[in-house]
């Protein structure tokens, strides 16, 4: 994915603030909103809370679309509402479920609503449901759910 004329220079800025005896090497940044529109801005606030530690999306969606699945060691530049940059987050840990057996202490690392895994389940289900059909999943307890465990790098 190519940056915006915005997001590199946001990029720049974190990588001008490193050490110059430890840059990133082989890295792989990319940018896009927190969740979607109408959440963005608040998911922003968790992350720079440092409440929000981990983000879920389906393995599926990926497999579809033909992008690679998230790594240790990726960037994320995110977007608020108004597709400016706000924060850099680095993947530090990548774990994968079925979505019947994401444990409790992923909904707690994502920080949203009580932090509890009904809450978590409940706000996925409504999140992914309409894409279900496109991804080829017909009960979303068999859908491998990928969790991206993160840092926040740069605000």
């Amino acid at each position: 994915m190519k940056l915006t004329k915005s997001e590199t220079k946001f990029w720049n800025e974190y990588l001008a603030s490193l050490s110059p005896e430890n840059p990133p090497s082989n890295y792989f940044v990319e940018s896009c909103p927190a969740g979607n529109s109408s959440m963005t801005d608040g998911l922003i606030a968790l992350y720079l809370s440092g409440k929000k530690r981990a983000g879920s999306s389906l393995v599926e969606d990926f497999e579809v679309t033909g992008d690679p699945l998230p790594k240790v060691g990726n960037y994320w530049i995110v977007l608020d509402g108004k597709n400016q940059p706000k924060l850099i987050l680095k993947t530090l840990k990548i774990e994968i479920h079925q979505f019947r057996d994401v444990p409790e202490y992923i909904a707690i690392a994502e920080g949203e609503g009580d932090s509890s895994l009904e809450y978590w389940k409940k706000t996925h289900i409504d999140f992914f449901k309409p894409f279900l059909a496109s991804w080829d999943i017909d009960n979303i307890d068999d859908a491998h759910v990928i969790t991206e465990f993160f840092e926040l790098v740069w605000k």
